[in-house]
């Protein structure tokens, strides 16, 4: 089979290489699937250059989340069934066919699967699963306030439009040059707007939880925005500058800070929670594919130029096909 492989660390478009190579074994928890589109995502190039949480075992294919239909599950598999549709997240997706832990291959609902487009389902497995774990972790009750950082990200339209379904009111901070813009959960209303994150959050009420994917010496004023008894959850780094922050400030206001990987939460998730997830995450994707946006689609062979699209990052997700 033809995959996207890699035989050290580096730059994408240094160190990939499209070769024959030989097809994945399926084990009895396994779950092989022939690909049909395969997004790249940030975490792609993190991976290649050997900067990702998973390390890559040479010769490695590359890629995380694709699509694609069952050829064959393991004997200890039941929830997917040859020939159906679904969505996965695990290294070696960039080939013609791949394998995947079963815990980590998302069907896609029968009644639905006119209405999703290959584009959106290979999107699944990261985005749309992050944006409802991290409500999920933040445990809020109806009618809370919620706000978003890096409010034009794919996860901040999805969690806007996930909080709104779950009765929270949701804002979204968006960086543009040296102004912070806060929108409201749709990403069109202008809140408020200054030259730094406290000012631009300090015309409008305290929040019960902060969803964080920027970091950096912003944090304080994110914290300081929060009611007492409030949450920040912290999932992205755009900035890993350091700060400084006393003690103090989370203990007299009995505040939560914690930690979000998507791969913990869904490590740790209940089967019924998973299954709610994903039913509501397909749902909104059926309805407002949009949401996931696709600039554009390359042949595998076509990987440089598509490389070349993704860095510049513009209009959506590039994919692979």
């Amino acid at each position: 089979m033809l995959a996207l492989v890699f035989d050290r660390v580096g730059e994408p478009r240094e160190v990939l290489r499209l070769a024959d190579v030989p097809p994945p074994q399926l084990g009895p928890r396994d779950v092989l699937i022939a690909v049909r589109a395969r997004v790249i995502q940030p975490a792609d190039s993190m991976f290649i250059a050997g900067r990702y949480r998973v390390k890559p075992a040479f010769p490695q294919v590359a890629g995380f989340d694709a699509a694609g239909v069952v050829e064959s599950a393991g004997v200890e598999v039941s929830h997917v069934r040859v020939g159906q549709r679904v969505g996965f997240r695990y290294p070696g997706a960039w080939a013609d066919f791949a394998v995947a832990p079963a815990a980590r291959v998302y069907p896609v609902p029968d009644d639905l699967s006119a209405q999703l487009d290959d584009g959106v389902v290979c999107q699944f497995g990261l985005n749309p699963l992050t944006a409802w774990g991290l409500l999920d972790v933040a445990r809020l009750p109806r009618g809370a306030r919620v706000l978003v950082t890096a409010g034009r990200s794919v996860v901040a339209g999805l969690l806007g439009h996930l909080a709104l379904q779950s009765g929270l009111v949701a804002e979204r901070l968006v960086r543009a040059g040296d102004s912070y813009s806060l929108l409201d959960a749709s990403g069109t209303q202008m809140l408020a707007q200054a030259d730094d994150v406290a000012r631009a959050l300090a015309a409008v009420a305290p929040y019960d939880a902060v969803l964080d994917a920027v970091g950096g010496p912003g944090v304080p004023a994110l914290i300081a925005a929060t009611v007492p008894g409030g949450r920040l959850v912290s999932y992205g780094v755009l900035d890993d500058r350091p700060f400084e922050m006393h003690a103090a400030t989370m203990v007299y206001r009995n505040l939560s800070w914690q930690g979000f990987g998507i791969d913990g939460w869904l490590n740790h998730c209940e089967a019924t929670t998973l299954a709610r997830a994903q039913r509501e995450c397909w749902e909104l994707l059926s309805r407002h594919p949009e949401l996931v946006p696709i600039a554009a689609r390359y042949p595998m062979r076509d990987f440089d130029a598509a490389l070349a699209a993704a860095s510049a990052g513009k209009g959506g997700k590039v994919l692979l096909v």
